[in-house]
């Protein structure tokens, strides 16, 4: 009877220990409006989660992954969607899923923060945000850290789209690398302010020690085929923009390469041969003059003929190509400037300029019919 007893005790033992090892710490929810009870398929867990070579509980986060280099991928979380069985000989594609109606969608990824504060709690920072990404280099060795290699290319949040060949022509009507959104009510007369909208912010870098960049970008965007469009106004240098591109610079803000025009600094606005836009006030500005000893072909991009020379001949074009234009020109030599076109005196046609005193300068303008001088 004992050996009895001891057998049913010991067998007893044996199934509440099988029991309870075969209890899951993941169960289903206790709402059966969420979850069915009968669909082993979904699975759920009340409480607190970590997966982790490193720490033995979830801290403050519902969920924990921690892990360490141990390969040459290593990967704290990794979520696929209708992938194909690359693991197997022959690759599967019987686990892919096909979207079949326009309403149908598909995510890899899901996150919602419902961020709801008390009246009175101002928060200085970013402190509450749907996702955070950090790439942590340079922590002291104190920390466990030896971190001294050289990295080619480093991101925070890398974002890539891939379109392959498949012999199929597949449409996609936009593609965005990366969409951003923002939602207002669907209702008119909502109470809430934003005082300051920033679709894409980069803030100042943070720290004593930003001179460790050697060169920086905001935005740079390499491949030369993409148009870039703002619908909304531009500024560079100010927050003050008043009109689709507000350029606020000490001096000379703008360079475009490919415009230059010369070497010549006559004009109001003028480009260097490095393409860099100058201003220059009137008074400064300087008439581009040609000093001449011999026959001449006017040139419109000359203000000025000083001649000192003899007998020459100046070659001008027709009085229409030149409307609303002028040229002065001054004889300051021992003979005689004829021209190929008359100009008007008064009521004389003349096509001689002399080196008298009272007759050795003038001022050639068009009205597009004639040239008449202007003293």
């Amino acid at each position: 009877m004992k050996i009895l007893r001891i057998l049913l005790l010991v067998g007893g033992l044996a199934g509440l220990t099988g029991r309870v090892l075969a209890q899951s710490n993941w169960k289903m929810a206790l709402d059966s409006t969420q979850f069915n009870y009968n669909d082993t398929s979904k699975i759920a867990r009340s409480g607190a989660v970590v997966i982790s070579q490193q720490h033995k509980h979830p801290l403050n986060n519902m969920m924990l992954i921690s892990t360490r280099y141990d390969s040459l991928l290593a990967r704290g979380l990794y979520v696929g969607m209708n992938e194909p069985r690359y693991d197997l000989d022959i690759p599967d594609s019987t686990a892919v899923g096909l979207i079949a109606r326009p309403q149908d969608s598909s995510q890899g990824l899901i996150v919602n923060n419902f961020a709801n504060f008390k009246t009175g709690v101002i928060f200085p920072d970013v402190h509450t945000s749907s996702g955070e990404f950090n790439i942590f280099r340079g922590s002291p060795d104190t920390l466990g850290y030896r971190d001294g290699g050289q990295v080619a290319k480093l991101a925070t949040v890398k974002v890539s789209g891939t379109f392959g060949h498949n012999a199929r022509p597949y449409r996609t009507t936009d593609f965005d690398l990366i969409n951003l959104r923002l939602f207002t009510d669907s209702e008119a007369g909502n109470p809430a302010v934003i005082d300051n909208f920033y679709g894409l912010r980069l803030e100042g870098f943070r720290g004593v020690n930003p001179g460790i960049i050697n060169q920086g970008w905001g935005i740079y965007i390499a491949p030369a085929q993409l148009k870039n469009y703002f619908s909304g106004s531009v500024g560079i240098g100010t927050t003050v923009i008043a009109h689709a591109l507000t350029v606020s610079a000490p001096t000379d803000p703008i360079q475009v390469t490919g415009l230059q025009y010369g070497t010549d600094d006559t004009d109001v606005l003028t480009i260097d041969a490095q393409g860099v836009f100058h201003k220059k006030t009137l008074p400064t500005s300087q008439p581009h003059f040609v000093t001449t000893t011999g026959d001449t072909v006017l040139s419109p991009d000359v203000n000025l003929y000083i001649h000192k020379g003899g007998d020459a001949r100046f070659t001008v074009p027709p009085a229409a190509s030149r409307k609303g234009q002028s040229w002065r020109i001054v004889n300051l030599g021992s003979g005689t400037i004829t021209l190929s076109e008359p100009f008007c005196v008064g009521n004389e046609a003349r096509q001689h300029i002399f080196n008298s005193p009272d007759a050795y300068t003038f001022q050639l303008f068009s009205d597009g019919e004639v040239y008449m001088a202007l003293h």
